[in-house]
């Protein structure tokens, strides 16, 4: 990138949008604005009110810095650190999935179902838990759970901690594979967004996704079928009469889902769609 001709702010931000377009970045303008409210350490909506502002040699040789890093596709999530989610703030790099809108929308609809309960003593579980956004989100806004997540990655697991931590609430983050590592333990709630991408549609995704976020958190075998089918072969043992589940899908996955989730024990199912109107959360009760 050529060293911007200007320091005023409303010239420095022209040429990053101009540049990025250049580079085939999607949401050109949005990424360099956030890029650089996050130099200037100021919300994104505040940049209007600074346009005047003339910007430091170390602002500028940052804001460039992120700049060329976001040329190469990488996500902004992953250069700032850190995101948003459904009022939490989550730390976020290379070895998690970054928090989708989607995702909010499933914490979102769980919220309005765990409304209506008495959560006194009750366990949730979430599985797949990759930076615990959805444990932490669920735990803030219903502090009487005892909320577990769990990964396979233990780098992962090390960022939710840090997370929950942020967000100071209190979650028992554990390392196994799905529902194994809880023995001794029937969750009255499961959660899980798990890897539910085939091989085929992972090669579609768009660079920002394929070449930076983990592959172990998006693909799964079985033309993404397979933690579901891992999960429901498990359920039984971990679970209690009434139990509630709660997963993100894909969208063409429903009728396999339902079809997975057809044993007679499995009451209540529902499927859900997303703001797109594409079918994306699945809900069931055990019986």
């Amino acid at each position: 990138m050529k060293n911007f001709q200007s320091k005023d702010m409303l010239s420095v931000l022209k040429s990053a949008i101009e540049f990025l377009d250049d580079k085939n970045i999607k949401n050109a303008k949005i990424s360099a604005e956030t890029l650089l409210a996050h130099v200037l350490k100021i919300k994104k909506n505040d940049l209007f009110l600074n346009f005047d502002k003339t910007l430091l040699n170390e602002e500028l040789k940052n804001f460039e810095k992120l700049i060329q890093r976001r040329s190469k596709k990488e996500p902004v999530e992953y250069i700032i650190g850190k995101i948003d989610f459904y009022g939490c703030e989550i730390i976020v790099d290379k070895n998690v999935l970054i928090p989708r809108v989607e995702t909010e929308i499933l914490v979102d609809l769980i919220c309005k179902k765990l409304e209506k309960e008495n959560l006194d003593g009750k366990i949730l579980i979430d599985i797949c838990t990759g930076s615990g956004a959805i444990a932490i989100a669920l735990k803030k806004r219903f502090p009487k759970l005892k909320v577990y997540g769990v990964d396979i990655s233990k780098k992962a697991l090390e960022i939710a901690e840090k997370n929950a931590h942020l967000n100071d609430v209190n979650i028992l983050f554990k390392k196994g594979d799905l529902l194994s590592p809880f023995e001794n333990i029937r969750a009255d709630f499961i959660v899980s967004n798990p890897p539910y991408v085939s091989e085929i549609e992972f090669k579609t995704l768009d660079d920002d996704v394929k070449s930076f976020e983990p592959k172990i958190a998006l693909v799964a075998k079985k033309s993404g079928l397979e933690f579901y089918k891992k999960i429901e072969k498990q359920i039984f043992k971990y679970t209690k009469p009434k139990t509630k589940l709660f997963f993100e899908i894909g969208s063409s996955q429903k009728n396999d889902v339902l079809n997975i989730f057809s044993d007679k024990k499995y009451v209540l199912n529902e499927v859900i769609k997303d703001f797109s109107k594409k079918d994306r959360f699945f809900f069931v009760e055990i019986e």
